[in-house]
């Protein structure tokens, strides 16, 4: 443990942030005196890249009295503020996944085939994940709930999203993260996130600039290269032995 803290817990690896009503100045002189004499590391990180996956994974726990858990994870890019690419997969997640969506409504409401669904990804420093999991009430459904995600996702490759449902998903991306922004714990919490990744708090302004460029053709293009199944691994919950998912 204190390896590690000697390793990361380092000015290189650290940004203060201050957001409220201050005087940049005192901030500056407070910083200068509790962190002046910190010294700067010299370790390097040495991460191998991830060897590409090429055929469809999978992974099941057997569990008794566990609710049927189906999850869907896909290869996802790692986060560039520019990439219009990062931001049509990110609104991807609304279109399908959201409880205004088709597919929640088939689901979630009108069947109630499935607790809960949700779809999405984290933007990181290096590509990850975008997972899309639902709670499903009975497990010989869980094969049903896979096939109606996959037709959500092979229509979103096809079909052109109408403009207006476009524009209306970029819209509340946008005003929902403003509105929640409304205090300075939200506002530093926002901030540090992009920092972290990026080094940048600018990078919260242009990933909401590019969601505004975001076409129907980017999103179809996105959601070919990343929604295959090569890139797949399905994990899944019940009380059989075997998650029998195709």
């Amino acid at each position: 443990s204190i390896e590690f803290f000697n390793r990361f817990y380092r000015p290189e690896n650290t940004t203060v942030l201050v957001v409220g009503d201050v005087k940049a100045d005192e901030v500056y002189k407070m910083a200068k005196k509790y962190f002046g004499a910190w010294k700067k590391g010299n370790f390097k990180s040495d991460i191998p890249a991830e060897p590409e996956q090429k055929e469809t994974r999978y992974a099941h726990v057997q569990m008794e009295g566990f609710p049927p858990y189906l999850e869907l994870n896909y290869k996802s890019p790692a986060f560039v503020d520019t990439s219009r690419e990062v931001a049509a997969l990110d609104i991807i997640s609304k279109l399908l996944f959201a409880e205004r969506s088709d597919l929640y409504k088939k689901l979630v409401i009108d069947e109630q085939k499935v607790r809960f669904l949700s779809g999405g990804f984290f933007f990181t420093h290096d590509p990850y994940l975008y997972t899309i999991s639902s709670s499903v009430v009975k497990e010989e459904d869980m094969q049903y709930v896979k096939d109606e995600i996959d037709k959500a996702l092979e229509n979103i490759k096809t079909q052109p999203v109408d403009k207006l449902l476009l524009e209306q998903t970029k819209s509340n991306l946008k005003y929902s993260a403003a509105m929640d922004m409304d205090s300075p714990s939200s506002i530093a919490g926002s901030l540090t996130y992009y920092i972290w990744i990026t080094g940048n708090p600018e990078s919260l302004n242009r990933i909401y600039a590019t969601y505004d460029k975001v076409t129907s053709d980017d999103i179809i293009r996105a959601a070919k290269k990343y929604f295959v199944p090569q890139h797949l691994t399905i994990s899944t919950i019940s009380s059989q032995k075997e998650g029998g998912i195709k």
